[in-house]
């Protein structure tokens, strides 16, 4: 095991941890939530296991090849046996699988911009008229109506009418 011998060692090292958690504090209060680290950390596993040489540049269908025999996590309100199973299709699923899928920041602005990502995921995958309604809602096209899938907090759920 290596050890940190002398104050410059040590200096780099604090800048580096510095850098490092400016980037990842973000909501800049100088504390680190358990959303901003797994954000953090989701968006590394994501990078590394890319193999695009952390650039973020995917296309859906490049990302749903990769994600075939991914295993999703735990989502409160989805069956986790759905959400892994594949050919569980339905727009709830479908949607689930999208928030996995793509990346996203945690801050709810970030998410409601990126639901027209989901849409197009959606289509993609059974849904072609699917559509964003205003800043947190998606219509599947499938006679359900629009869905509310985001918190006024920025977390993902399944919200139908």
């Amino acid at each position: 095991m290596s050890t940190i011998n002398n104050t410059t060692d040590t200096t780099a090292l604090a800048s580096l941890a510095s850098q490092l958690f400016q980037n990842v504090d973000a909501d800049k209060n100088g504390q680190l939530s358990g959303r901003e680290f797994q954000s953090f950390l989701e968006s590394l596993l994501n990078k590394i296991g890319s193999g695009d040489g952390g650039s973020g540049v995917n296309s859906l269908s490049t990302l749903a090849s990769a994600n075939e025999n991914r295993t999703y996590q735990g989502m409160l309100g989805f069956d986790y046996v759905k959400l892994n199973t594949p050919s569980h299709t339905t727009a709830k699923y479908v949607f689930g699988r999208a928030t996995q899928d793509l990346e996203f920041p945690w801050d709810r602005p970030s998410r409601s911009e990126g639901l027209q990502r989901i849409a197009d995921y959606a289509k993609e995958r059974g849904y072609p008229d699917a559509k964003v309604i205003g800043d947190d809602k998606i219509d599947f096209g499938d006679g359900f109506g629009d869905i509310d899938v985001l918190t006024g907090d920025g977390q993902w759920w399944w919200g139908p009418k």
